[in-house]
């Protein structure tokens, strides 16, 4: 426990020296350090019960938000919808190739989607078994797995200190998320946490731990598939770290490198044969897409997102009023504190950067280096987002990840200065006395488990804090509406029938349609309507495909024509106003075409 005052940790020969002026006896880059003493796996303040206390507090917050979505009886609606529909297309005989509707399809009129189906292979089996809701646990499985994992990688790279630093820091962080966020399908949600991971994955390759490149490969993988937003900053991060493993010349890196390469090939084959076999194919528009001449939100928007994110006070420690103020924040220049502290902060990161590099302290060098990869990616992203409308408001959930990328330059930062004391205070206290002497081992080992004690408590209490104030889903009111509504659809239609589906609704209503789309699908109808295939894929294309039953929804109790009845009619309320939704059935007849 002695590496909380300074000393180093024994828990891990990477982290010999812990000041960021080196000793001479510190092991040059590539050079494998002498064996350690193993640490006590005894105690509550030792081993891996600590990291998984740490984890755990830093993961209440997803825990419980979690579980209430369970409580209020979860159903996806709009965006999630869809996506629950196409991951229950996972097991069947048209399973999706490329990933969810992309925005980025307006600048060229051509529909375009996200990069890979991984996220519908994550929810497929859950959104089989047990009700809707078994993918909002999922999700929180996930989010919960990749929390505790970026805090053991902390604690492997960066001892005890670390570990407890990051705990506190994702605590505190979550607060800036909206509570739906943790269990949320919704693709810019689904990748927040693991994004997190991946960055301590990066910062782990860079450190020469080359076992942890296939993980690695199979994180970003499913990161960049599940949203455009975080390629650049992927990108940036694995640059880093493959920079680094390369540098280490670790024994055994040819076997990791062709295990991930397997991995790399079984994560992209869909999108292969997606580009294959299309004219042209996802990838090729995409690619067209970003390249199109079109009129940008430019820098000065970008360089607002990277103030926002690590300038006093930053978004990752700001309560949101909403969850989409993020497209509000950077339309307007920040006050001059913001500025300032942002270009101290970058210079304190790149000052670290070089500082580990002279030192030969690669773990340092490559944090500041992954932290300024974010920030570049960050200004980027935001930077050339288009000026239409349309695609402009998207920088209300595609900046979500700024602020992961925030902590993360916060927690750098603070590390740096805290192995910069605890090494001043390791050089004053050697002068003193040596501290393996019977008077100070004491002193020593009984602050080192105080510190501990404080930074653990530290996290739970911001863990139990962010979890207390946490708001209800968006949508909650709708989860009963559409479970009722399902529920009636599944009675009066037999399994197995193709149905058309048509809505008009508005506004509050119109997250129905596809919640009801899924409810079908997931019943074994086949949903088909007009215009379904640039959201949904072309089996639920109308086209000429026959059909014998016809749903209409409508926000209104105008019946929408023919011979259709009402099934159900459901109010409920949001943001203090009172809507209602009508569900109209045809009676049962013969296939028709469209």
């Amino acid at each position: 426990m002695a590496e909380a005052t300074g000393a180093p940790d024994r828990t891990s020969p990477a982290r010999r020296g812990t000041r960021l002026d080196l000793p001479a006896t510190a092991p040059a880059h590539g050079a494998r350090p002498a064996p350690a003493r193993p640490a006590s796996r005894g105690g509550a303040l030792g081993g891996r019960p600590l990291t998984l206390a740490a984890g755990a507090a830093a993961a209440a917050p997803i825990a419980v938000s979690t579980l209430r979505a369970v409580r209020a009886g979860w159903e996806p609606t709009d965006d999630k919808a869809i996506i629950a529909t196409r991951a229950w297309d996972v097991l069947t005989r048209h399973p999706p190739l490329v990933g969810q509707y992309s925005m980025a399809g307006l600048v060229t009129g051509r529909p375009a989607h996200d990069l890979g189906p991984m996220l519908y292979w994550l929810l497929a089996v859950p959104v089989r078994v047990g009700g809707p809701a078994a993918m909002a646990v999922t999700m929180g499985i996930v989010n919960v797995a990749a929390v505790l994992a970026a805090v053991a990688l902390a604690r492997a790279g960066g001892g005890r200190p670390l570990m407890l630093m990051t705990a506190v820091a994702i605590a505190l962080m979550c607060t800036s998320l909206a509570a739906e966020t943790f269990h949320d399908i919704w693709n810019p949600a689904a990748s927040l946490l693991p994004f997190l991971l991946l960055i301590l994955l990066c910062w782990s390759l860079a450190g020469g731990r080359h076992p942890l490149l296939p993980v690695t490969v199979l994180v970003a993988s499913f990161v960049v598939q599940a949203h455009l937003a975080f390629l650049a900053p992927v990108l940036g991060m694995l640059a880093v770290g493959v920079a680094g493993l390369v540098l280490s010349r670790r024994r055994g890196l040819a076997r990791a490198v062709a295990i991930a390469v397997v991995v790399g090939a079984v994560c992209w084959a869909p999108a292969v044969v997606d580009e294959a076999g299309g004219r042209p194919g996802n990838l090729t528009r995409v690619v067209q897409d970003a390249t199109a001449r079109k009129a940008t939100l430019g820098a000065g928007v970008g360089i607002h997102a990277v103030e926002r994110a690590i300038g006093v006070r930053p978004w990752w420690l700001t309560v949101p009023r909403t969850r989409w103020d993020r497209k509000h924040d950077v339309r307007a220049a920040p006050g001059g504190t913001r500025r300032v502290t942002t270009v101290a902060l970058l210079a304190a990161l790149a000052a670290v950067a070089v500082a580990g590099a002279v030192r030969r302290r690669i773990d340092l060098a490559a944090a500041a280096l992954i932290g300024l990869a974010l920030m570049a990616g960050l200004g980027a992203v935001a930077a050339a987002t288009p000026a239409v409308p349309v695609l402009a408001a998207t920088l209300g959930y595609t900046l979500w990840w700024a602020s992961v990328a925030g902590m993360w330059v916060w927690l750098v930062l603070a590390w740096a200065g805290w192995l910069a004391v605890a090494g001043a205070a390791r050089t004053v206290a050697a002068r003193v006395a040596d501290p393996g002497t019977p008077r100070l081992a004491p002193v020593l080992a009984t602050a080192a488990v105080l510190a501990t004690a404080a930074g653990l408590a530290a996290a739970a209490i911001a863990g139990a804090s962010a979890a207390a104030h946490e708001a209800p889903d968006q949508h909650v009111a709708l989860y009963r509406p559409i479970a009722v509504i399902a529920a009636r659809l599944d009675a009066a239609i037999p399994p197995g029938r193709s149905v058309r589906l048509d809505g008009r609704l508005d506004v509050a209503t119109q997250p129905f349609k596809a919640a009801v789309r899924f409810a079908l699908a997931r019943h074994g109808d086949r949903v088909l309507s007009h215009g379904a295939a640039r959201r949904n894929g072309s089996w639920y294309e109308l086209d000429h495909h026959p059909y014998g039953t016809v749903v209409a929804l409508t926000d209104r109790p105008r019946r929408p024509g023919g011979t259709r009845t009402l099934l159900v009619r459901h109010g409920f309320s949001e943001a203090g106003a009172a809507h209602a939704v009508f569900v109209w059935i045809s009676r049962p007849e013969p296939a028709r075409r469209a």
